[in-house]
């Protein structure tokens, strides 16, 4: 059995209201700090704004313009950037103990004081790039595929949602009423990992981020409800014509529950063994290596705070679409129908467990891991757990999650020339 230890962490309730994760690793050369804002797209009030605000979070502020914030970074060990998700918004930086005091004073700045003055510019540039974006088969069937999924909430906020509402994004006091709601002391969740002690991270914490504003931004309890409450009531397909694509892009998928769900793990070990794996995988091997249908074929698995998607993708020539839609059936079956053995069911294991231990060698990413799934709504022990969760996973609970989840009604997102319609 690969064991895998239990991430040091403890946490720390701040004087201000913010939470932080502390995961001491003495060999790491620098810090790593990632900073959680939870809400990111369900709290917009139109959709994009979270995604507005986080791409101009960096680009100005009432003290700094954006020429003398790139000055002050690169005379600083700091790396600063911005991530704006489903679930969160957050601030991820990397830097030297030393500069610690400094570091904070800059990214308090942003925390505190941006401007949004170059608001109109950076729409212009949102939609020249979505619209580049959505210019790809294969990225228009992803989106059309997540935005009918997640119809009328905000998880279905992709970039032609955001493209939409970019007419409804007419003045910078939008992101700023979100900025100011969202952007407070109380809200944050500080992941940290490296070489310094959880006293003096929190007395730096409470120094540059003082408490403000008393309120708390919540998610409203309807949102988190349809989310929660989300189904697929029969099979839909919806197409999207582009006659100068030389292949069919095909997404097919299914709801299925939220990140702290017991059916985590099993599901996990599922998506592996079917089109996670890479060249070992099901879909792989016959969809790929024995028919010849496809270069690249695939499963995903994504888990939320409120609920998740696990989906199969496959690009093909078009004239090969009917095969690769049995195909998906057909492979899907067999996981229903026959128990998988003990030995791909330990390969599976081993797949997940060492991307994982290989996942966390960094303090950058075991801070975001860390920080992400806190966030998302797991304990540290959960998190912890997660290992042991993997490792207790049986032949009959992978077939059981297919036949819960996989065998329901799907959504199939398809792209390509209009005769395979």
């Amino acid at each position: 059995m690969l064991k895998v230890e239990a991430l040091p962490t403890e946490i720390l309730k701040l004087s201000t209201g913010a939470t932080l994760l502390h995961t001491p690793i003495e060999t790491a050369p620098r810090l790593a700090i990632s900073m959680f804002l939870p809400g990111g797209n369900l709290l917009d009030a139109v959709p994009g704004v979270s995604d507005m605000v986080d791409r101009l979070l960096l680009k100005g502020t009432t003290t700094r313009n954006q020429e003398q914030i790139s000055i002050e970074l690169d005379g600083l060990t700091l790396e600063v950037d911005t991530d704006t998700k489903r679930d969160y918004s957050a601030i991820h930086a990397t830097l030297l103990e030393e500069d610690l005091d400094t570091s904070f004073e800059l990214i308090a700045d942003f925390f505190y004081n941006a401007t949004f003055s170059e608001f109109e510019r950076e729409k212009q540039k949102v939609a020249g790039e979505v619209m580049m974006d959505l210019d790809s088969p294969k990225s228009r069937a992803s989106d059309q595929f997540i935005r009918k999924l997640f119809e009328n909430t905000p998880y279905g906020i992709v970039s032609s949602v955001i493209l939409d509402a970019l007419p409804s994004l007419n003045s910078v006091a939008d992101l700023k009423a979100h900025y100011q709601r969202v952007f407070t002391p109380q809200n944050l969740i500080v992941s940290v990992a490296g070489n310094i002690s959880a006293d003096k991270m929190a007395k730096a914490l409470e120094k540059s981020f003082p408490s403000g504003a008393p309120n708390a931004p919540v998610v409203e309890d309807s949102v988190q409800a349809r989310l929660r409450n989300l189904t697929l009531t029969q099979d839909e397909l919806i197409t999207f014509a582009r006659d100068d694509s030389s292949q069919a892009h095909i997404f097919k998928g299914w709801l299925v529950p939220e990140a702290k769900h017991d059916d985590y793990a099993p599901l996990a070990l599922m998506n592996t063994i079917l089109g996670a794996a890479g060249l070992s995988s099901r879909l792989f091997l016959e969809l790929r290596d024995k028919q010849g249908l496809a270069y690249n074929v695939r499963s995903t698995y994504e888990a939320y705070r409120h609920k998740g998607l696990f989906y199969l993708y496959i690009g093909t020539e078009p004239k090969n679409k009917d095969k690769c839609l049995k195909g998906f059936i057909e492979e899907v079956n067999k996981l229903a129908d026959i128990p998988v053995s003990a030995e791909e069911l330990a390969d599976a294991k081993r797949n997940i467990l060492g991307r994982r231990s290989v996942f966390l060698e960094t303090a950058h990413q075991q801070a975001n891991y860390i920080g992400a799934n806190f966030t998302q709504g797991r304990s540290l022990e959960e998190i912890a757990r997660v290992p042991e969760q993997i490792e207790a996973v049986t032949p009959a609970d992978v077939q059981r999650v297919v036949r819960q989840y996989l065998l329901q009604p799907a959504l199939v997102s398809l792209v390509g020339p209009s005769r395979i319609f």
